[in-house]
């Protein structure tokens, strides 16, 4: 089985906007926060397991992809949202501190 790089990239950049979605629902939602718990006694667990699954279902998804020859590109927009994403959960705590 040839690893598709394409469906790395894709996949990795869903699981990125999965963790920022996650971790701002738990703050903003309680009983959500509570399943993450109930589902192995810690949300950061619960998230980092969900984030495996989300990572594994979404390259099945894209594996069939064509290989780009231009793969830079695609790493540049990981960087980007690994850039937007700790700036939408820092923008959020920092909204969140001054709101209170």
């Amino acid at each position: 089985m040839k690893i598709n790089s394409k469906a790395i990239l894709y996949s990795t950049i869903g699981v990125i906007w999965f963790v920022v979605a996650t971790a701002i629902g738990t703050e903003i939602s309680a009983s959500f926060k509570s399943l993450l718990v109930s589902l192995t006694g810690h949300h950061w667990t619960a998230k980092s397991i969900l984030a495996v699954a989300v990572f594994i279902v979404l390259y099945i998804l894209f594996r069939k992809a064509d290989e780009s020859e231009d793969i830079l590109k695609s790493v540049f927009f990981v960087v980007g949202s690994v850039v937007l994403g700790g700036m939408t959960i820092f923008s959020f705590f920092l909204w969140h501190f001054i709101n209170g």
